[in-house]
């Protein structure tokens, strides 16, 4: 019966390393501890089988000791880790490094009681790492060794690498290492070249990136947390043969370089699609180009996460629930309203409910949710394609944008009649929306029993967790304590008080010294009652809106960022700055 086991085990072997080897032709890979198995013969066979038998083993083992457990031939180890110990050292005390953010160092060890394994971490702790140890096999430390000896790291067309970002709960942000990336760009193919860029950008968070020719030399930058920060400066040969591959990969026209171009690409990472949309313009040392990256596998944020917070997070919470209107999420380019947009609808996708979008382009693929793309060149506008999406028997629509009055009649109507729509706008405030609604065209009647919710925000940095103390000075105190006191004229039951030491931004590995580290919304928010619906028929001004407004409960966008500040989420530099006000 064993006999019988171990001849149906390798055959099953034999058939999955004949689909591994056929689905290998697509892919070129270079290096050594890929973790594919060979075509095997039935002596092979066994030590695979045994091999495997053992990684459970010490998974098991893992679990057991409450550790994490990694199979090291199978996780692609960045050379940069080889900087950590010398072969011999590694190979000795059986331990490898193969993953860091800022000082935080992830390490597959066999045996941490060994005093080789224990000498290299100590030596580590003491130049200030912080170390989390993984339980792993000794073969796959045999395994990960031999990237010593190679001469390129894995790496393979479609640039799978192992972040695994669900298991660190830093936000990297290393951009001194990411300095590092100019002497492996000008030593590698351009194809590798622009890889290399789309992973460092994915790893710190980046939502652009962008290349800009000059006089002498090219500058590449990343956008991270709305800020751009300059990654380094290559010659301009080096710099052309990125950008051929960057307009080769999006099907840019390669010899115009004159009229501004637009195209799009993707790539995988961590087993998950990143579209890049790609803009580029004409400029006085040659073409400029912008790549945004939009992460298929971005996890949407809950309304807490987001910055919703008291009053705004119960009316977040109970819009999912509505059943017919229009919900308009405000703000100027770069406010978060596409963030907001994607949350809301996430939470409206339940399995009873049909949910179709309109976007142009479709930024983020939603599972569940039909989702289209419209074409001015072939005549595919908002206002047509929303009259198609509404013979389709929706319960939720989302159109991108409300762009003109031909749009802004369908979206009403469609809220009148028993849909529930979800658009953006440009406006700088809440009550602005209405004016801008009307000026754009729509009566006044159609838009008080369709608009539902508006939502206008503004995005502010948060501040990272090295950020330190300081005594609240007497002006500030006086300051905070009269916006408090406004705060309280509308919201009588708010229980935020006035710190007697305020955070300040300080800055650290992690945040590459910007003192923050990711983002959240401030907000002004309001609900159309029926008292607010009659001032709308009535013609009612702006000013006169607001002051309802207010009388029913709604605080400013400042306002809101001054909440924040006093809970230490951000500082006032960043609340005046969003809104627009000198500090």
């Amino acid at each position: 019966m064993a006999d019988q086991s171990i001849q149906a085990a390798v055959q099953d072997l034999h058939q999955e390393s004949a689909t591994q080897q056929a689905g290998a032709g697509t892919r070129t890979q270079m290096g050594t501890n890929s973790g594919t198995a060979p075509s095997l013969s039935s002596g092979v066979a066994l030590d695979w089988i045994n091999r495997d038998i053992h990684e459970k083993d010490v998974m098991k083992r893992a679990a057991e000791q409450a550790m994490l457990y990694v199979n090291l031939s199978k996780t692609p180890i960045n050379p940069d880790m080889l900087r950590f110990a010398t072969k011999d050292e590694a190979a000795k005390a059986g331990v490898m490094p193969f993953f860091r953010i800022g000082q935080h160092v992830r390490v597959g060890v066999v045996d941490a009681s060994v005093p080789e394994a224990q000498a290299l971490l100590n030596r580590w702790k003491g130049e200030g790492f912080e170390i989390e140890l993984n339980l792993c096999t000794a073969e796959s430390i045999t395994d990960a060794v031999k990237i010593y000896d190679a001469q390129q790291m894995v790496m393979q067309k479609d640039i799978v690498t192992n972040i695994e970002e669900s298991r660190v709960s830093a936000f990297e942000k290393e951009i001194q290492v990411l300095a590092d990336l100019k002497s492996r760009v000008e030593t590698v193919t351009s194809e590798e070249a622009l890889n290399l860029l789309e992973v460092g950008a994915i790893k710190t968070g980046a939502s652009d990136m962008h290349f800009e020719p000059e006089e002498k030399v090219a500058r590449v930058r990343f956008r991270i947390d709305g800020e751009l920060y300059k990654i380094f400066e290559i010659d301009k040969k080096i710099f052309a043969n990125v950008i051929n591959q960057l307009k080769y990969k999006c099907k840019m026209k390669m010899n115009v370089t004159n009229v501004p171009q637009d195209g799009r690409y993707s790539f995988m990472i961590n087993e998950r699609k990143v579209d890049v949309r790609v803009s580029s313009i004409p400029t006085q040392y040659g073409e400029s180009f912008v790549c945004r990256l939009l992460d298929s596998g971005k996890s949407f944020l809950s309304f807490e996460e987001l910055g919703f917070q008291g009053a705004y997070l119960a009316k977040m919470e109970k819009l999912p629930t509505l059943s017919h209107g229009m919900i308009l999420v405000t703000g100027p380019t770069g406010s978060g309203k596409t963030t907001t947009l994607y949350s809301l609808l996430s939470r409206f996708n339940t399995p009873e409910a049909k949910v179709i979008t309109l976007e142009d382009p479709i930024e983020y693929h939603i599972e569940g949710i039909s989702q289209s793309q419209i074409d001015e060149s072939h005549g595919y506008n908002f206002a047509d394609g929303l009259r198609t999406i509404l013979r389709q028997d929706p319960d939720t629509v989302m159109i991108g944008e409300i762009r003109d009055l031909e749009t802004a009649q369908v979206a009403a109507q469609a809220a009148l009649t028993g849909h529930v729509m979800l658009s953006t706008l440009h406006t700088n405030g809440a009550i602005e929306s209405v004016s801008r609604i009307v000026n754009i065209g729509l009566p006044e009647f159609i838009v008080a029993p369709s608009l539902h919710t508006i939502i206008a925000q503004r995005l502010v940095r948060k501040l990272c967790v090295c950020a330190e103390k300081r005594a609240t000075s007497e002006e500030e105190r006086a300051k905070f304590t009269a916006q408090l006191e406004t705060i309280r004229g509308v919201v009588p039951d708010v229980s935020v008080a006035v710190p007697a030491e305020m955070l300040v931004a300080k800055g650290c590995a992690v945040c590459s010294n910007t003192g923050y580290r990711g983002r959240l919304v401030i907000v002004e928010m309001i609900t159309l009652d029926t008292d607010l619906q009659e001032m709308i028929l009535a013609k009612a001004s702006t000013a006169k809106l607001y002051e309802a407004a207010r009388k029913k409960g709604m605080i400013t966008m400042q306002e809101d960022g001054v909440l924040k500040v006093l809970q230490g989420l951000t500082t006032m530099d960043e609340v005046f700055q969003a809104t627009n006000l000198a500090v």
